[in-house]
Parts: structure tokens; sequence; C-alpha cells
């Protein structure tokens, strides 16, 4: 009975460590500009999930890069645009946003992600909402 159980324990400690939880997650956004009239209510998909990551107890004799951690992050994505409804001639109107297509553990890249620790919580429209009215995949 005590081999089963360590076996069992085994098995499941190796099948977490290379299964993550990373997967594209809908979400929805909200987009205004000062000068527009509207807000601009989007759905799209983000990376979100869990990672595997390991503290290191030797810290203090390892080099700044050898300690960030593993986070969920985009392996694959397209961005697509749309217009914002509302806005005077001299204001371009049109906002681009990624969409995840897929994703995967690994180094947070401040190319093309927002690598902050806590979620913004002003996700909301402060003005009229439109509905989504014009996108196009650039």
């Amino acid at each position: 009975m005590t081999a089963v159980f360590l076996m069992s324990v085994l098995f499941g400690l190796a099948c977490g460590q290379a299964m993550s939880f990373c997967i594209p997650t809908e979400y929805t956004m909200h987009i205004e500009r000062r000068e527009c009239a509207y807000c601009l209510t989007i759905n799209t998909t983000i990376c979100a999930g869990y990672c595997m990551t390991r503290d290191i107890n030797g810290k203090l004799f390892l080099p700044k890069y050898a300690l960030s951690q593993d986070v969920c992050t985009y392996r694959d994505f397209i961005y697509r645009t749309v217009e914002i409804p509302g806005c005077p001639l001299h204001v371009a109107p049109y906002f681009s946003y990624p969409v995840a297509l897929s994703c995967k553990c690994g180094k947070c890249n401040t190319d093309y992600s927002d690598c902050i620790h806590e979620a913004i919580k002003t996700n909301y429209c402060t003005k009229p909402q439109k509905s989504y009215l014009v996108g196009f995949s650039v």
C-alpha cells in the first residue's frame, strides 16, 4: 500500500510539472479616448493561468536574470483594430489590441506584454457605451 501511495504522489508531481494551466481566456475590456464621445466594449482573449515555478534558495549568489519567474504569456497572437465612435476629425479613432491565439509559460517580454504584478482595477467605461461597430485585422 505504501509503494502504491508513493508512486501516485511521484506521478502527480511529474504531471504537475509537465502540465500548466496557461491558456487563452476570454476578457472584456473597455476602450475610450478623452477626445471621443463614446466608450467601446471589446471581447478578446488574453493569456491567463498558472505556471509552475520554483523559489531558488541561493538568491544572494545568483545574478538577477536567473531569479525571474515564469509567467503565463503569449505564444501566438494577432492584432485587431477597432474604430472608436464619436471622435472628432482631428483625432485618430483607431485602437489596436492583441488577441491571444495560444499561450505559454515563459519570461515576460515587455516588447508586447504588460508585465505587472497586479491587474488594473479601472476596466470600466466613464462615457456612454457603443456597440462594437467596425473591426478589422491589421
